[in-house]
């Protein structure tokens, strides 16, 4: 478990899920162009579910707001996540 979604570049491909939150979904998502406040190398980590190699990754939206009291095409979100033995 981490607060920002870049953490899993430096861990070991041993842990096999990274829940995650701090982007809000962009918090403020402009049609066309897409969150303005997350810079283009975060966007993979921006929101939901990411497979990345044999790591999953969870995103949560979040329900708060962060500088900007505002959220535009990124509604709150709260993950509920069950971990049970990895299948095979």
């Amino acid at each position: 478990m981490t607060h920002s979604p870049d953490a899993p570049t430096p861990f070991p491909g041993t842990f096999r899920l990274l829940l995650a939150g701090h982007l809000h979904c962009g918090q403020i998502v402009l049609p066309l162009l897409g969150p303005v406040s997350v810079p283009v190398a975060r966007r993979r980590y921006l929101c939901g579910v990411v497979h990345d190699g044999n790591r999953t990754v969870v995103v949560s939206g979040g329900l708060g707001t962060s500088n900007a009291p505002l959220r535009v095409h990124a509604p709150p979100d709260l993950w509920l996540v069950t971990v049970g033995p990895a299948k095979r």
